[in-house]
């Protein structure tokens, strides 16, 4: 029998979260063969494809270009389920995230293209203070405000398989930002995209400073292929890179962070506003967009 939905999950060096996720796939309220689990190894040096295979309803293919994009598309093309819903390898469903998939489908789907589910973030064991609240602030997590805009990330991420395939899947090349690459095509092309408060993952914040600027490091690089920013030139860049910075630090000032640890999160965000300078400069010097 045909899987609803296909579950399709990147990962990559991902021994130390993988099992969270497949245990709490492993415990859905959905009937087992409604739903299919698909995990892509994005070519990992550690243990995480040995993890996977312990999990008898888990399939592992292997993409090992690096791209966590392509790693998708990989999962895409091996899918039998009519619809994908994407997470990642260090998020954890609710138990019932595939049941309220399928009430999603269910429903009146008239002109979505993608139904954005709620993420919520907690805080790991061991996490940095002040890390781990500018992230809960300002990671881009909020698929409410998120749809509204025009854009989901691949975090909680639902569609139509034939609809994803025809506005040309993912860009395999994009190492960061392809997830709202592509639901801007879905918009130009003509669909919605749904916030969908129910259909829950959870989604650990970035534990430390150096988890920040290696996250910060892939999204500027993003930026440079997929908005083009590259032929804008370095100076529109470090421009709209100093804007951003000025509105992450009035919501961090307006934002309900106790008011004592504000200045720590005002200098993560400080900090990562002159890690992005320096990538932008890298980039513009012909070096490689960074993955790490």
């Amino acid at each position: 029998m045909r899987p609803r939905i296909s579950v399709v999950i990147p990962v990559w060096n991902g021994e130390s979260r993988i099992a969270a996720t497949l245990n709490a796939l492993a415990t859905q309220t959905a009937k087992a063969d409604t739903f299919e689990v698909i995990v892509v190894d994005n070519g990992s040096t550690d243990r995480t494809a040995e993890i996977v295979q312990s999990y008898d309803f888990v399939t592992l293919l292997s993409e090992p270009k690096p791209g966590s994009y392509r790693a998708r598309n990989r999962g895409v093309d091996r899918a039998q389920g009519e619809y994908i819903l994407f997470t990642d390898g260090d998020c954890v469903p609710t138990c019932q995230w595939v049941d309220q998939a399928l009430v999603e489908i269910d429903r009146d789907h008239v002109g979505i293209g993608i139904w954005a589910g709620q993420i919520t973030m907690f805080i790991d064991e061991g996490g940095a203070f002040f890390s781990s609240r500018y992230d809960k602030l300002l990671n881009g997590f909020d698929q409410e405000r998120n749809s509204a805009g025009g854009r989901c990330v691949t975090a909680n991420w639902l569609c139509k398989r034939d609809n994803l395939l025809k506005i040309g899947g993912f860009n395999n090349d994009a190492l960061s930002g392809g997830d709202v690459d592509c639901a801007s095509r879905f918009v130009a092309a003509g669909y919605r995209i749904r916030y969908a408060p129910k259909m829950t993952v959870g989604h650990p914040t970035r534990a430390n400073l150096l988890e920040l600027v290696r996250k910060r490091r892939r999204v500027i690089g993003g930026r440079w292929m997929l908005r083009g920013v590259a032929q804008e030139g370095i100076r529109r860049a470090i421009f709209l890179c100093t804007q951003e910075y000025f509105r992450q630090a009035k919501r961090v000032l307006k934002s309900n962070i106790e008011l004592w640890a504000k200045p720590g999160v005002l200098m993560i965000v400080l900090s990562l506003f002159l890690v992005s300078n320096y990538e932008l400069l890298r980039l513009a010097a012909g070096r490689a967009a960074y993955r790490s």
